[in-house]
């Protein structure tokens, strides 16, 4: 009887590891897929710009000195560039900021597009300028 049981017994085996084997890869899930890379911030240009700034500050250099400018909600705007402190007044039109300070005597105007934390301005002539924006006014102007 024992030989007869023996050879049973490793047929059984043998059908328990496959089973248990199919079942097993029928248990795992599927490898997740790699996420999908974060899409680009999008850009904005016009008032969807313009409400990333206000409230806000810009900085950046400008003739090798450290600009930092604040918008408040008001139309006010106050310029330090290295220790020097401007205040003016800004007003948006379409796509287009406009700022005149009390120490300059034209207006200067600027489209204004924001991607991500970056504000570029584009002077008349298509010539731009970058900013990081920060929040708040970090310098107190």
């Amino acid at each position: 009887m024992r030989n007869v049981l023996v050879p049973i017994a490793i047929a059984a085996m043998i059908s328990f590891g496959v089973s248990a084997q199919a079942v097993a890869q029928e248990a795992t899930p599927p490898a997740a897929a790699p996420a999908a890379p974060a899409a680009p911030p999008a850009k904005l240009i016009g008032i969807a710009a313009w409400s990333q700034a206000v409230g806000n500050s810009i900085t950046g250099k400008e003739d090798g000195k450290t600009l930092v400018e604040y918008y408040a909600p008001d139309g006010t705007a106050k310029s330090m560039l290295g220790n020097e402190i401007s205040t003016g007044k800004w007003v948006l039109v379409g796509e287009t900021v406009c700022f005149k300070y009390t120490d300059e005597k034209e207006m200067e105007c600027y489209k204004v597009e924001v991607i991500g934390n970056m504000l570029a301005y584009t002077d008349a002539k298509g010539s731009a300028t970058r900013y990081e924006i920060l929040k708040g006014n970090p310098k107190n102007l």
